[in-house]
């Protein structure tokens, strides 16, 4: 807080624009991607994945047989079953992260960061599988979206977090 000269009232300090733009972006990103994390915790059931097996199996059978293989043995690791749900709990880390830093407040960098890296975390464990379902999905083509995907997403996260980094200066506590 700053003493304003002329009325002697304490006022808060001004966000930069860089900050709020950086902000604002971050809350319209959290936005879509809890909408998407909804949809991805409606669509992680069994029986949906089934219909779509049963979709593909009229046109590949062959490629509906590696997509069921793949379905089981996501729906037998632990981590895959409840990955929607640490999706959902990420985005909303990076939502109160962004909000602390909206106010000024340096803690919610470090809560940021750790929402968006975390998840990288996760993929490592278990993205072989989950590389391995797109890839039963789409064939090869989709695996190699899925990894450029993953990469533009890595890169935006790292430039995220280098941008709120340079606005630390600016926070306090």
């Amino acid at each position: 807080m700053q003493n304003d000269p002329f009325t002697n009232e304490m006022q808060e300090p001004a966000r930069p624009q860089f900050l709020t733009v950086l902000c604002v972006l971050t809350f319209v990103m959290c936005g879509i991607m809890f909408i998407f994390g909804i949809i991805g915790i409606i669509n992680n059931n069994p029986e949906k994945m089934q219909e779509k097996i049963e979709q593909m199996r009229s046109f590949s059978p062959e490629m509906a047989d590696k997509m069921e293989e793949q379905v089981n043995a996501m729906q037998e690791s632990a981590y895959q079953r409840i990955a929607p749900y640490l999706n959902l709990l990420y985005t909303l880390g990076s939502l109160l992260g962004a909000l602390m830093m909206w106010k000024l407040k340096k803690a919610g960098f470090f809560i940021y960061i750790g929402a968006e890296l975390l998840p990288y975390i996760g993929f490592i464990s278990g993205g072989k599988q989950a590389m391995a379902m797109m890839g039963a999905m789409g064939g090869g083509m989709a695996e190699t979206a899925g990894m450029i995907a993953l990469i533009l997403m890595l890169i935006f996260d790292a430039a995220f977090i280098i941008m709120y980094g340079m606005n630390l200066k600016y926070m306090n506590k």
